[in-house]
């Protein structure tokens, strides 16, 4: 299913990432982990069990048996954590708050309204359409106040973005990074209407030392130890791109309220936490912004205290969409041997996909996927799709995508480590258990229950048979 075109984005410069910034060898990376460095050893040195690769870090085994995260605010986020599978209260209550994608969902153009991750940095604001107007000043000719309405008589545009957060992938790493828990959810896919910034910004006169635009939300909270409005800068030519716009519908209906309803920022190229949502103004700055949210976190840091290379454009990721079917605690695939036709998504913040490779051997060796774009916008993810013969056995499938800037997904998600946990796209695994008699159990209802896993009870299936329920397709 292919989705209508809407206008495009002239190519872009390369997202690569900075050549400045170091992998899991670096200096201040050893550094840290010589604080810990007999557990970080056991960790890292023990042999990698599959069964962990889709809910927790490979290279850790035995977990540490506590966290060292407060249950009290701290003025300081804590320290990455040895304990990679476990988590704190304080994290529990944060995953369940911001929820991730289904992974079901991917086989769509369009994640559905509810499917969509989340992440709320403090409460969602209760605000109105009625109103409600956006706020435009600081260094321009002419400052103005535009209401919802006045918005949605400018020029309208359609587009379809891949929204992800930059904190996707940190629980991967090792040590672990203290923030959301993120594994391989943090990501949608909506078609966002909305208007232009572009003509916004030059209509209120830009002055020559015109440097940043400031996007100030309405929601405010606290955040090491700061109370402030959630708030984040682009430079004056990232604001100017012709893709960024200001949106108030997404999926054709109005903002739900946790996505910001009833106007936000949409930067399509950058990671989630640019586009702000909720949005109260729109400030034009002479000098680079210095908030919480933009100096102190969302950077790509490796020594505790550094400034870090701030996190920008997403990287180059893909995703599988999970065969077969789930067991219930640990999500472990199940299916059944045969040909079956494996699927999933790749995006980048450069633009287009240009390869998906996909290994059913974890990551020994790749085979290459077919590309199917479900849209002509250059920020909208692109599906793949690729036949196996799957064998009975036990088996890793992983897949990583390039894009046209030439960035390839790591297979190793450590060449991502920073303290922070940010931009992790290294590949994903999935594991899988190919058996026979998987499925057996939608041939009839009520259902055929028959033991998958050995040492499981088995039950009792009533004699009694739907027959209508055989009838549908």
């Amino acid at each position: 299913m292919s989705l209508p075109a809407s206008d495009s984005a002239p190519p872009r410069a390369s997202a690569r990432t900075s050549p400045n910034e170091p992998g899991p060898a670096t200096p201040g990376r050893r550094q840290f982990l010589a604080t810990s460095a007999a557990a970080t050893a056991a960790a890292l040195t023990a042999p990698r069990a599959a069964g962990q690769l889709t809910t927790g870090n490979p290279l850790q085994v035995k977990p540490a048996n506590c966290t060292t995260v407060p249950d009290t605010p701290t003025p300081a986020r804590p320290d990455p954590q040895n304990a990679s599978r476990v988590f704190s209260a304080a994290e529990t209550v944060l995953a369940f708050r911001n929820h991730g994608m289904q992974a079901e969902f991917l086989r769509e153009p369009l994640t559905p309204l509810g499917g969509h991750y989340l992440l709320i940095h403090f409460d969602v604001p209760h605000l109105e359409a009625k109103g409600y107007s956006v706020a435009i000043d600081g260094r321009v000719r002419n400052p103005t106040r535009l209401s919802l309405d006045d918005l949605k008589q400018r020029p309208t545009i359609k587009q379809v973005v891949t929204l992800e957060c930059a904190g996707t992938g940190r629980s991967t790493l090792h040590p672990r990074a203290v923030y959301v828990p993120w594994f391989k959810e943090a990501m949608g896919q909506y078609q966002w209407t909305g208007t232009p910034l572009r003509p916004i910004l030059e209509q209120a006169g830009l002055l020559d030392d015109a440097v940043e635009v400031l996007f100030t939300g309405w929601d405010t909270g606290i955040d090491l130890g700061v109370e402030h409005a959630f708030e984040r800068s682009l430079p004056i030519k990232e604001a100017l791109r012709d893709e960024v716009m200001l949106a108030w519908e997404h999926n054709g209906v109005p903002l739900l309220p946790q996505h910001g309803f009833p106007l936000r920022l949409v930067v399509p190229a950058w990671y989630g936490m640019a586009s702000v949502k909720w949005l109260r103004a729109i400030t034009v700055l002479n000098e680079p912004f210095r908030g919480v949210e933009q100096s102190k976190v969302y950077r790509y840091q490796q020594v505790k205290g550094e400034p870090g290379e701030p996190v920008t454009f997403k990287r180059v990721h893909s995703l599988i969409t999970p065969p077969g079917m789930p067991d219930l605690i640990t999500r472990q695939r199940f299916l059944a041997p045969g040909r079956v036709t494996l699927q999933g998504v790749a995006w980048s913040g450069a633009g287009r996909i240009t390869r998906v490779e996909v290994s059913t051997d974890d990551a020994a060796t790749w085979r290459e996927a077919t590309l199917v774009p479900v849209s002509e916008d250059r920020f909208a993810w692109t599906q793949w799709r690729i036949d196996w013969d799957a064998g009975p056995g036990e088996h890793i499938l992983a897949c990583r995508a390039t894009d046209e800037a030439g960035d390839v997904q790591p297979v190793n998600p450590e060449n991502r480590w920073n303290r922070q946990g940010m931009g992790v796209n290294g590949v994903q695994r999935v594991h899988v258990t190919v058996q026979g008699g998987i499925g057996a159990s939608q041939s009839r209802v009520p259902s055929a229950a028959h033991v998958v896993v050995p040492g499981a009870e088995p039950v009792t299936v009533p004699g009694t048979v739907n027959t209508l329920a055989a009838q549908q397709s």
